[in-house]
C-alpha cells in the first residue's frame, strides 16, 4: 500500500512539472503573439496615418495648382511653391450700387480685405488685378439666384465697373520643412499641415514642364510599406 501511495505522489510531481513547463510555454507563446499583434497594429496605424496625410498633400496640391497657370499663378522658388491661392468667385449683379461693385459671392471662405486681392475679368480688358479694399453686404441688388452665393458690394483699387466676374485669392506658399508639409499666408510663419514624420530632406517639389508640378513625399519610418509616394499635378489648361 505504501509503495502504491509513493507511486501516486511521484506521478503527481511529474504531472506538475510537465504542467508548469506547458504553462510557461503557453505564456511565452501568448506574449509572443501579443508582441507581434502590437507590432502589426502599430504598423497598420502608421500606414493609415501615412496614407491619410499623403491624401491631404495630394488634395491640396491638386486643388491649388489645378486652379492656376504655371509661371503666372504659381511658381517654384527654391523649395517653396508660391502661388495665388484662389479662395472664391464673384459674379456681377445685373443692377449695380451707386458706389462699389455688386457681386454674388461664394468660396472656400469669405473674402478678407486684410489679405485678399482680386482678379477681375471684363470683355474689353480681360483679366486685371485689383486690391480688395472693402466689402459690405449687398441689398436691393438684382443678382443671380444661385444656391450658396451671397450678395456683397466690393470696393476695388483700381475699380473695374465693367467687370463681369472675379476670383479672389491670398498670397500663399507650400513647402516640406522641419519634418512636415507646411503652408504660410503672405510673409507669415510656416504652419504645419501634417505630423512631423516626413523626411523633409528627401521629400520635395519640382516643376515638370511649364504647367506641371511633381511632388515626392518620403516618411522617416523605413518600415512603412508606403514610405515613398510621388505624383504629378497639372495646372489649369
Amino acid at each position: 500500500m505504501k509503495r502504491y501511495e509513493m507511486g501516486n505522489r511521484g506521478f503527481g510531481i511529474a504531472e506538475a512539472v510537465v504542467g508548469c513547463a506547458l504553462l510557461l510555454l503557453l505564456v511565452q507563446v501568448a506574449w509572443g503573439i501579443t508582441a507581434v499583434q502590437a507590432t502589426l497594429a502599430g504598423r497598420i496605424v502608421g500606414e493609415s496615418l501615412v496614407l491619410d496625410e499623403a491624401r491631404l498633400v495630394h488634395h491640396l496640391l491638386v486643388t491649388e495648382v489645378g486652379q492656376g497657370l504655371g509661371r503666372i499663378d504659381w511658381s517654384l522658388y527654391g523649395d517653396a511653391l508660391q502661388l495665388r491661392a484662389f479662395r472664391g468667385v464673384g459674379l456681377r449683379c445685373r443692377t449695380q450700387p451707386n458706389a462699389g461693385w455688386g457681386v454674388a459671392v461664394s468660396g472656400y471662405r469669405a473674402p478678407d480685405p486684410d489679405k485678399d486681392s482680386v482678379l477681375v475679368f471684363s470683355e474689353t480688358s480681360g483679366w486685371q488685378l485689383s486690391r480688395l479694399q472693402r466689402r459690405t453686404r449687398g441689398s436691393g441688388l438684382d443678382c443671380q439666384h444661385i444656391a450658396g452665393f451671397g450678395i456683397e458690394v466690393w470696393t476695388l483699387d483700381p475699380p473695374h465697373p465693367d467687370a463681369v466676374a472675379a476670383l479672389y485669392f491670398e498670397r500663399g506658399a507650400y513647402r516640406f520643412s522641419a519634418g512636415a508639409f507646411r503652408y504660410r499666408v503672405g510673409n507669415g510663419g510656416w504652419q504645419p499641415l501634417t505630423s512631423t514624420g516626413i523626411a523633409s530632406d528627401s521629400a520635395g517639389l519640382a516643376t515638370d514642364g511649364a504647367n506641371d508640378l511633381s511632388a515626392r513625399v518620403v516618411w522617416d519610418d523605413a518600415a512603412l510599406p508606403s514610405r515613398t509616394l510621388s505624383w504629378t499635378v497639372r495646372g489649369a489648361r
